[in-house]
């Protein structure tokens, strides 16, 4: 009879050890839409580190690791997050950290070569109900090339729903390359809309030439084409998506083709590409043959004022108001032009806009005014400019949140590298928003702007609400 018990006894931490020790998984692990923060954690681990199986796991601390779990059930939650050893190991961020990813490397291959489920699924305790495959946080979390190929050549299936979605946002391309060659599917991923959310066309072309379906339905019924036009991707990419067979033809939810898309947005350049490629109708295509097929069906003048505003063209948009004085205030769901060129960066287009006397806090995508937009994308220019025509902080969002939220979320967890949130971070505080509390998952920047606000607290320019 086995009497082996699930791990050796310990002795339990004192209170203050286990706080330290659940700070340090979550900084290593994330926690919910917190990302890891792994210089953080390691950080934390060089100041003091108590005894815990789980901090040697996600320190990947092989010699403290096989001591304790020698014979033990590696499929046991272990203290203090009720997580599996091998999710520990695996879903490390402290894998990021040069100096211990051959240690965690080390430790995931031991752990399987002694049985571990490579399939293995954990609760994130933020989310207890949602079961996230181990190889989806070598991906995500971890960021670990070794570990993702150490789980898919011990059994790891590649098509958990997770993996090959997030590992379209690593830098280390090896992992989506091992991952399709392991025979991800990309069908029904969304991985390659994923791809296009972020502006680098090397990734691109490489996801394209790993047999990424430009084919493949969006979420809104359009296709990658429309995906790329409605996240500001330019031209280079749109070339390259045709060029891999994408369909300039195909219309979306709303009954837009691509092209017609791209002037609604104001996207002259694309237009122009689509247009010279002869991919462009002028109109849509009839049901029935026109008798006079050389006549076109007159413009529509709402829509002609849109594309003036998302293309900036002042001219055009001032001579249909002249015409039409309470044009602005007839647009109804489609004053969410806004919100939406906020959220793309097209500041000549918004300024334009607040200027033609667009309500400025209409909501768009996640029911989130320009201003949440531009403070989610760290566009400290275009948050002065929404400020400044009357702005508030306290818009809220579909999440429950506000703009100071949005900045504070972002910045944190999912920064855009061209973003500036320690500068929209006092653009709100000035704007009245409260002066919210830095934890040690903080980017330092934006650390400085509350240290320098608590030193000078007559800093604040514009009172609260």
């Amino acid at each position: 009879m086995n009497t082996t018990p699930a791990h050796p006894a310990r002795p339990l931490p004192a209170p203050a050890d286990e706080a330290h020790i659940r700070r340090v998984l979550v900084l290593a692990l994330g926690n919910g839409a917190q990302t890891p923060r792994p210089h953080k954690a390691w950080a934390l681990l060089n100041t003091h580190r108590p005894a815990s199986l789980a901090l040697d796991l996600v320190l990947g601390d092989l010699d403290a690791v096989q001591q304790t779990l020698a014979g033990a059930d590696l499929s046991a939650p272990l203290p203090p997050l009720q997580t599996p050893a091998l999710a520990l190991a695996a879903g490390s961020s402290l894998a990021r950290v040069d100096a211990l990813r051959p240690g965690l490397v080390a430790t995931v291959k031991w752990l399987l070569q002694r049985g571990a489920n490579p399939n293995t699924r954990w609760a994130d305790p933020v989310r207890p109900e949602e079961q996230l495959p181990v190889l989806y946080s070598a991906v995500s979390r971890a960021g670990c090339f070794d570990t993702v190929q150490a789980l898919l050549e011990a059994g790891a299936d590649p098509n958990d729903q997770e993996s090959l979605y997030h590992a379209t946002e690593q830098a280390d391309r090896r992992i989506i390359e091992a991952l399709v060659l392991a025979g991800a599917r990309w069908q029904r991923t969304n991985a390659l809309y994923r791809q296009l959310d972020h502006d680098n066309l090397a990734h691109l072309r490489q996801v394209l030439d790993l047999g990424a379906d430009v084919h493949e339905p969006g979420p809104d019924g359009g296709g990658p084409l429309h995906h790329a036009i409605a996240r500001g991707r330019g031209t280079p990419f749109v070339a390259l998506l045709l060029a891999h067979g994408a369909d300039p033809l195909l219309r979306n939810g709303h009954g837009d083709t691509p092209a017609e898309l791209a002037a609604s947005l104001g996207d002259t350049d694309t237009l122009a590409l689509l247009e010279a490629q002869g991919r462009s109708p002028a109109e849509k295509p009839a049901e029935k043959p026109a008798e006079k097929p050389e006549e076109k069906p007159e413009r529509d003048p709402t829509r002609a004022f849109l594309n003036a505003c998302a293309a900036a063209d002042a001219p055009a948009a001032r001579a249909h108001l002249r015409v039409q004085p309470d044009a602005v205030q007839r647009l109804g769901p489609a004053l969410r032009l806004l919100p939406d060129q906020a959220q793309r960066g097209r500041m000549a287009s918004v300024r334009l806009m607040l200027e033609l006397g667009w309500p400025v806090d209409v909501p768009g995508n996640w029911q989130a005014s320009a201003l949440n937009q531009a403070a989610f994308r760290g566009d400290a220019a275009m948050v002065r400019l929404l400020l400044q025509h009357g702005a508030r902080w306290h818009e809220p969002n579909g999440y429950g949140g506000n703009a100071l939220g949005s900045c504070l979320h972002a910045g944190i967890n999912e920064p855009d590298p061209a973003g500036d949130y320690a500068e929209v971070l006092q653009l709100l505080l000035d704007n009245g928003a409260p002066p919210p509390e830095p934890d040690d998952g903080w980017p330092d920047a934006m650390v400085a702007v509350m240290q320098a606000r608590s030193a000078h607290p007559q800093s604040r320019t514009s009172p609260g609400p």
